[in-house]
């Protein structure tokens, strides 16, 4: 549960940092999106990132995800979190890779995987993320010598979706 309470911080916390750091205004209607998600009006930001989404912004996958995490105007989907942090994680979004890992671990919205979740905290923790880094740590403790082997050979061989 503390995993979860964390993982919806930081995810807040890194949406309030994508709106406020200016990089929406690439797309004027992310910005739009953004600011509407900071007042509070998720259905006009869900209609805004929804077709973003669907071209491929892996921001607003991201975006998208976590509303459906958390039912925020759209109705809570744990599966559909996942597949759309999926699509972002293939493109190498960290944040994308480090909800992955978590739901992977918790067994939300996929099936519980430790070494899916590792998979994807791994190559978080590879841009940097101190969190990922920890519950990367504390899954590996929990694997086989050989399946870790395993997963490092197949992080090693990653490449993100262009």
């Amino acid at each position: 549960m503390k995993v979860l309470i964390k993982y919806c911080t930081l995810t807040l916390i890194a949406v309030s940092i994508f709106i406020a750091s200016g990089c929406c205004s690439r797309k004027v209607s992310l910005e739009e999106a953004g600011k509407a998600y900071q007042a509070g009006d998720f259905a006009k930001a869900a209609a805004i990132f929804a077709p973003a989404a669907e071209k491929g912004d892996p921001e607003a996958q991201v975006n998208l995800a976590f509303m459906y995490y958390c039912g925020m105007h759209v109705e809570k989907n744990h599966k559909l979190a996942a597949e759309w942090y999926l699509k972002a994680a293939e493109q190498n979004n960290a944040n994308a890779q480090f909800s992955l890992g978590t739901m992977y671990e918790n067994g939300e919205g996929v099936n519980r995987s430790p070494e899916e979740a590792y998979f994807w905290y791994s190559l978080a923790e590879k841009q940097g993320d101190k969190e990922s880094q920890r519950l990367r740590r504390e899954i590996e403790l929990k694997l086989s010598k050989s399946k870790v082997t395993s997963l490092k050979k197949r992080i090693s061989g990653w490449k993100p979706a262009k």
